[in-house]
C-alpha cells in the first residue's frame, strides 16, 4: 500500500502502471487525471490516480491498494475557481468573494454581496462533480435527511426541504440559522461543538425547532451520524415531534 508519498511523478505513474510516460501525458493533456504543477514538471496526486484508474475502469495497482477502495472512491476537492481557472467561466473568479478569502467550499458563500457565480449549483459543472457525488446518497432515504458541515447545509432531500417549506437546491449552501428557529440556535451549536470534541456524554439526539413559514416553526427530533465522507460533515436525520 502507498501511503508515503502522497504524491507521484510522471515517471513513478508510468513505471507503476506499466506504461509510457506519453501515455500519463495524453491523460493529463486531456484533463481526464487531474495534476499540478512543480515548477516545470507534474505531481500526480495518489487519490486522484486511483479516482481516474476505477473510474475507466482499470486495475489498480497493488502498490495503491487500501480499504477505501472497497467502497465509493471519490476524487480530492479543488477549489472552484481552480477548477474554472481554463474556462469562460473563470473569468469573474478574481473578483468573487470565495477566491479573495480562498473558500474551502464555495457554496458556503452564496449569501455574500461579491458572490461572482450565478448558476445554480444544481446546474453546476463543478459541484457535480466534486460534490453531489459525495451526498446523493441522502436522496435514497426515505425520511427527512440532510448533510451539514461547518455550520452550513451541504444538502438536502425533498423530505427536509419540505419541513422547511424549501426547494431542495435551495439547501445547498444556506446557513443553519436560516434553518434553525432562534429559539434551538443555541441547543443546536452547542451539541455540535461537543460532538466535534468527541464528548461522549452529549446525546446524537436533539429535539430542535425548524423555521417553518406555516406557523413560524415546527419541533422535531434530529439525529445526528458524523460521515466518513464528505470528512467532517454530519448526516442528519428528522422525525417530526408529534
Amino acid at each position: 500500500m502507498v501511503s508515503d508519498p502522497i504524491e507521484l511523478s510522471v515517471s513513478q505513474a508510468a513505471r507503476l502502471l506499466g506504461v509510457n510516460r506519453n501515455t500519463i501525458g495524453s491523460w493529463i493533456r486531456s484533463d481526464k487525471l487531474r495534476v499540478h504543477r512543480v515548477g516545470k514538471n507534474y505531481q500526480i496526486p495518489v487519490d486522484e490516480l486511483i479516482y481516474f484508474l476505477k473510474s475507466t475502469g482499470q486495475k489498480v495497482p497493488k502498490e495503491l491498494a487500501s480499504e477505501n477502495l472497497k467502497g465509493p472512491y471519490f476524487r480530492r476537492i479543488q477549489r472552484c475557481y481552480q477548477f474554472f481557472e481554463k474556462q469562460d467561466h473563470g473569468k469573474d473568479c478574481g473578483k468573487c468573494t470565495v477566491y479573495k478569502n480562498e473558500l474551502e467550499h464555495c457554496f458556503t458563500g452564496k449569501e455574500a454581496s461579491h458572490f461572482a457565480c450565478r448558476n445554480g449549483c444544481d446546474e453546476c459543472q463543478y459541484f457535480l462533480e466534486y460534490y453531489y457525488n459525495r451526498i446523493q446518497f441522502i436522496h435514497q432515504i426515505a425520511s427527512p435527511a440532510a448533510v451539514c458541515k461547518d455550520l452550513f447545509f451541504w444538502s438536502a432531500n425533498r423530505k427536509w426541504a419540505e419541513l422547511c417549506q424549501k426547494e431542495e437546491k435551495e439547501m445547498v449552501g444556506v446557513g443553519i440559522e436560516n434553518i434553525y428557529h432562534a429559539d434551538s440556535l443555541r441547543t443546536v451549536i452547542s451539541n455540535q461543538k461537543k460532538r466535534m470534541l468527541g464528548d461522549q456524554n452529549v446525546s446524537s439526539e436533539d429535539i430542535v425547532y425548524i423555521r417553518n413559514h406555516l406557523n413560524g416553526r415546527r419541533q422535531v427530533k434530529v439525529a445526528n451520524h458524523l460521515l466518513n465522507e464528505p470528512s467532517g460533515a454530519w448526516l442528519l436525520l428528522a422525525e417530526t415531534v408529534r
